[in-house]
């Protein structure tokens, strides 16, 4: 009887590699659709007429990194899965000068950046430094995004940024929104489902143990169930913005009755960058109360301690190009 031995090898390559390229290929793509912003907008020229056949580019400032679209004939340009962050954004045609402006993409967003150029030679270049604040016309989706320099020097929970949501505009002080439950938020980290199907008081993180000198959000909310929060940690060190929607959300967004709450972490940039950060809390620096004082009972011992450390850049930049990332956060 012939026996045939198969390889193992040989069968990792042919059925499992291939599936496992498919997968990571895919999550670019489901991310992509609930993290990013879109840049749109038409090119006109001194006379207000659409100019077509235009190069847009838009470059990142963190990493210099660059992407070009064409107008189309009537002048229009989309570019779309944009990362939060500072870009500049430019226009070019021959005959033309060289338009610039300066734009700030945040999580979700969508942008109309319309660009006007001037005649001249392509060595010319028109920089356009200050612009008003243009009216949203977009979409009608009501929100608010909160940077990273507001998460560095705002105060919050356990330093978990999904206790922002309940200082959101239309968000209660339990978490719920628009009169829905309070456990009908979505929460998407990076583009990936955070949402906490299995808890339904949504008090995974910020917990509500008797541990906690704070209470727990619970306490913070009227001893109404814990607050909204994701399933995974959101350590306010790690994230570079978050927004909250609270009406109006787009198409793509039907997941639950509440709000869409999009989260998107730190990246590694062209330099290093990173910090170190412990938040110590113990009995010592509490108050009693007015009836333990009068019955002589003491403040009871507890300490809370969270530390931890983040760290971003690039990646072997003489090996790579100087073209591959990183950025890591541990928390304690």
């Amino acid at each position: 009887m012939h026996v045939r031995r198969i390889n193992s090898a040989s069968l990792f390559a042919k059925i499992f590699l291939p599936l496992l390229l498919l997968s990571l290929a895919a999550m670019p793509l489901f991310g992509q659709a609930t993290s990013t912003g879109t840049i749109a907008g038409i090119v006109s020229d001194p006379t207000g007429a659409v100019v077509n056949g235009v190069t847009v580019t838009l470059t990142d400032k963190a990493t210099k990194a660059t992407r070009s679209v064409t107008t189309n004939e009537s002048g229009r340009y989309v570019l779309t899965n944009v990362d939060p962050g500072s870009y500049e954004l430019s226009a070019s045609k021959q005959g033309f000068a060289t338009t610039k402006t300066q734009t700030q993409v945040t999580v979700g967003a969508s942008i109309a950046m319309n660009l006007a150029l001037q005649v001249g030679g392509s060595n010319v270049v028109v920089e356009v430094t200050a612009a008003g604040t243009e009216l949203q016309t977009m979409n009608a989706t009501v929100g608010n995004t909160v940077t990273a320099v507001a998460l560095d020097n705002l105060p919050s929970l356990n330093r978990d940024v999904s206790t922002f949501v309940e200082l959101q505009p239309g968000v209660s002080p339990d978490g719920s929104v628009a009169g829905a439950v309070v456990d009908q938020s979505s929460f998407m980290l990076d583009g990936g489902n955070n949402t906490n199907d299995m808890d339904g008081s949504m008090s995974v993180y910020t917990s509500s143990f008797a541990g906690d000198p704070t209470g727990g959000i619970s306490n913070q909310s009227n001893a109404v169930a814990g607050g909204p929060t994701g399933v995974m940690p959101t350590p306010a060190d790690s994230v570079e913005e978050f927004k909250v929607n609270s009406a109006g959300q787009t198409a793509d967004f039907n997941s639950s009755a509440g709000a869409e709450v999009q989260v998107v972490t730190r990246r590694g940039t062209n330099s290093y960058h990173g910090s170190a950060y412990e938040y110590y809390l113990d009995n010592n620096w509490s108050a009693n109360t007015w009836d333990n004082n009068l019955t002589g009972t003491p403040v009871p011992n507890w300490h809370r301690s969270r530390f931890g450390a983040r760290f971003g850049g690039t990646l072997l930049p003489n090996l790579l190009g100087g073209k591959t990332y990183f950025f890591a956060n541990y928390e304690g």
